[in-house]
């Protein structure tokens, strides 16, 4: 029965701590969001550059001459 009370209780004190810290944290929470916004810059960058790399081979393995494939004989006159 005091669990829920004590829990509210806890609840509280940390809003009142929040409360009173709260140019601190929005100072941190602004510079974890630049640090995460950086991240992904590089993450894509570095995406983008593997998928051209991966895009660059395969047109140059694309571009090779087909073989070409030996044709029938013809019958001529029944005869092979």
């Amino acid at each position: 029965m005091a669990l829920p009370f004590v829990a509210g209780i806890a609840a509280g004190a940390l809003a009142v701590v929040a409360w009173n810290k709260r140019d601190e944290l929005k100072t941190k929470a602004c510079e974890g969001f630049e640090k995460g916004k950086e991240l992904v810059n590089d993450s894509f960058k570095k995406g983008k550059a593997k998928v051209q790399k991966l895009t660059s081979k395969a047109t140059k393995n694309s571009t090779k001459k087909p073989t070409k494939k030996p044709s029938a004989t013809k019958k001529v006159d029944g005869k092979a």
